[in-house]
C-alpha cells in the first residue's frame, strides 16, 4: 500500500465519522508542517516569491479542509453510511 492509499484511507476514516478534537489537532499540525516544508523547498528551488505563493495557496487549501472537517465532526456524515 502506497502513501497515497494510506492518506486516502485516513482521510475517509476521518470523513466518515465524527472527527475528534485530537484528529482535528493532528490535521492542523500536519498541515502546518507540510506548508512549512513545501514553502522551504520552494524557496530553495525557485525563490522567495514562489515560496510565498505556494505557502499561501496551501494555507487556503488546508484551511478549507480543516474547517470542513470540523463542520462534519460536529454534524456527522450520515451520507457515508448509506
Amino acid at each position: 500500500m502506497g502513501p497515497i492509499d494510506r492518506f486516502e484511507e485516513a482521510y475517509l476514516e476521518v470523513s466518515s465519522s465524527r472527527a475528534t478534537v485530537r484528529e482535528l489537532f493532528e490535521l492542523f499540525v500536519g498541515s502546518i508542517v507540510f506548508v512549512l516544508a513545501a514553502s522551504a523547498l520552494t524557496f530553495y528551488l525557485l525563490g522567495s516569491t514562489a515560496a510565498i505563493y505556494v505557502a499561501g495557496g496551501l494555507a487556503v487549501i488546508f484551511t478549507i479542509t480543516i474547517v470542513s472537517q470540523a463542520y462534519w465532526g460536529v454534524t456527522g456524515r450520515d451520507d457515508y453510511a448509506e
